[in-house]
């Protein structure tokens, strides 16, 4: 039974982490997608045995932080909310045996809203979330990291994932004509705006 569960463990450290996102295209609008609620629900959310623990406050203020700070710089002319539930968690812990370090998991639902609120998105999207791969994670984070810089890492990493998810997304505010950067500037026609008569 201890092997089976080392072994799983082991098979976590093989999961691609997140990928940064290209700086040009971060530098760019979301349609036009500007931030009115965000909502995150965090209700007794599933763990393991071999996880350390934060509390429901930790894992709501980690979250609601990281991905805040994210989707509040988009500075579209809509109203969108975006709501998250925290499912799960697993907070790699000191101990386990170097080969089968463990890799820190968060679990997360998220939907998206419109300002009526209908619902953008027609089934809830389900993401798992990894710690980022480096030489922390080969010796298992749980050595190197407290839980609390473990849990900051998982929602910086939410925060991208749920970035990228909108972007794939981007014809829900309006697609890439309706960000910021790309509306005429007030007063100028749009004939004008890209060199018409």
């Amino acid at each position: 039974m201890l092997q089976r569960l080392l072994l799983g463990l082991g098979a976590l450290s093989l999961v691609a982490c997140t990928q940064a996102i290209d700086p040009d295209v971060e530098r760019s609008g979301l349609g036009d997608f500007s931030l009115d609620r965000l909502v995150v629900i965090v209700d007794d959310p599933t763990s393991s045995i071999v996880s350390r623990t934060v509390s429901d406050a930790q894992l709501k203020t980690a979250v609601t932080d990281a991905v805040g700070a994210r989707l509040r710089r988009f500075e579209g002319e809509g109203s969108y909310s975006i709501g998250i539930k925290v499912q799960g968690y697993v907070l790699a812990p000191p101990g386990i045996p170097v080969l089968f370090a463990p890799r820190s998991t968060l679990f997360l639902s998220v939907n998206a809203y419109d300002s009526v609120p209908q619902r953008l998105n027609v089934d809830t999207r389900n993401l798992t979330i990894w710690e980022d791969a480096g030489g922390d994670t080969v010796v298992g984070s749980g050595y190197t990291q407290t839980a609390q810089e473990q849990l900051d890492e998982l929602a910086d990493n939410a925060a991208i994932e749920i970035e990228l998810w909108l972007r794939e997304n981007e014809a829900w505010f309006g697609g890439a004509s309706a960000r910021p950067e790309n509306r005429p500037a007030v007063g100028t026609s749009p004939e004008n705006s890209i060199g018409g008569a």
